[in-house]
């Protein structure tokens, strides 16, 4: 019995008795055995998802292009990758969850930019702002995306800390302890001399090991005890007139006075600040029998990420790096769709372009008569002379 007659139909006369022909670059062919065409079929869909993924993986890999496509300059691989970059990232959902604790925190990026990131207790980055530095409309944007969490974790940007106080004011906030001991090393450094630099250095150093409340009273009984022992020390002054040099360096007049201990004195009232306003242990009192984060660790892992990203993957331009660093975080939002997902919607859609954050502004150029500038001028004799002229020579 001899083999069947195929019934695909040739693309070009539209016959049945199209046959497999072997394959080529990869590609099935066919070989029609009516007109003779040898025609290969495609599968565009199939091939973005390929290429899409790969544009994935090698965003949160280590590979250069040169790697991902197996040439040494990458070209293949940026021709392969070129219409990723168009593919708009999706948003978190703003789902009104609200969550024990809200980490936080802003990264300063190249080509001039900062994004500010929220992490959730739970784990999954719940949404972030790009902007140009940490200021309190920045962090609003921010906050207008979530529900109020019990307690928010932040490392003390002024920026933030107005924006909660504005935004939401009656939510607990909890100042990253790690931070407050680097503001104090700053500060006292790591070896001071006086006995209260010890003392204080000693106080920041046992606060990182504070984890019930009953740690939490002695460590609190023990700043009280140092600002009685030293309170004619933190209250100590210099006056001008003893020290004329450092008057003048700070810009004093002879009347005028600072205080002599002003590090000492820095590092005390701001821990008494943070104290009085139940920024320091809101991990433990916040919610009744459990204990939360006290600092802002679940959100730096997230900033390490990004920075190791963008030390990976050099040369990036500034609309690049901006896509990749949000592919990245979009990867650790909860649920976050596949691949296939992503195209498919992006399809139904239309194959809508990513929208472009609009660069920064420039200042725009005077108009008007020149005013007075810097730059030589021959009229006045000001530029670079050559030869002897006015030289002495030997």
């Amino acid at each position: 019995m001899g083999r069947p007659a195929s019934i695909k139909k040739c693309p070009d006369c539209h016959q049945p008795g199209l046959k497999r022909n072997g394959t080529r670059n990869g590609k099935i062919r066919w070989r029609c055995t009516n007109c003779g065409s040898s025609p290969s079929r495609t599968r565009p869909d199939t091939t973005q998802l390929a290429q899409f993924t790969a544009f994935l993986a090698w965003i949160k890999g280590k590979e250069s292009q040169g790697e991902v496509d197996g040439t040494r300059t990458g070209r293949t691989a940026r021709r392969q990758f070129s219409w990723c970059w168009n593919v708009p990232i999706p948003k978190p959902p703003v789902t009104g969850e609200i969550f024990d604790e809200v980490f936080l925190d802003g990264n300063y990026l190249p080509h001039n930019w900062c994004i500010l990131l929220a992490r959730s207790s739970t784990g999954p980055v719940t949404t972030w702002q790009w902007c140009n530095t940490e200021t309190a409309a920045a962090y609003q944007a921010v906050l207008a995306r979530m529900a109020p969490p019990v307690v928010v974790a932040i490392d003390g940007s002024g920026g933030c800390q107005k924006a909660l106080k504005e935004t939401w004011p009656d939510v607990t906030v909890q100042r990253c302890l790690v931070h407050v001991h680097r503001n104090n090393l700053r500060d006292l450094t790591s070896k001071p001399r006086t006995g209260a630099g010890k003392a204080l250095l000693a106080l920041s150093q046992t606060l990182l090991k504070v984890t019930n409340l009953d740690e939490a009273a002695i460590w609190s009984a023990n700043l009280a005890a140092f600002y009685s022992e030293y309170d004619t020390w933190l209250k100590a002054r210099t006056y001008a007139r003893e020290d004329p040099e450092e008057a003048l360096r700070r810009g004093k007049k002879p009347s005028g006075w600072w205080y002599t201990h002003e590090r000492d004195r820095r590092v005390y009232y701001r821990f008494d600040r943070l104290f009085t306003n139940g920024q320091l242990f809101a991990f433990l009192t916040a919610i009744p029998g459990t204990i939360l984060e006290r600092t802002t660790n679940p959100v730096e892992a997230i900033n390490a990420q990004i920075t190791r990203l963008i030390g990976l993957h050099p040369g990036l331009s500034e609309d690049h790096m901006i896509a990749a660093v949000e592919w990245l975080l979009y990867s650790y939002t909860e649920n976050p769709s596949t691949p296939a997902e992503i195209l498919k919607n992006w399809r139904n859609n239309g194959e809508p372009t990513r929208r472009l954050i609009p660069k920064h502004k420039k200042q725009p150029t005077p108009q008007g008569p020149q005013k007075w500038g810097t730059a030589p001028t021959p009229e006045e004799g000001l530029w670079a002379r050559k030869g002897w002229a006015g030289k002495w020579q030997p």
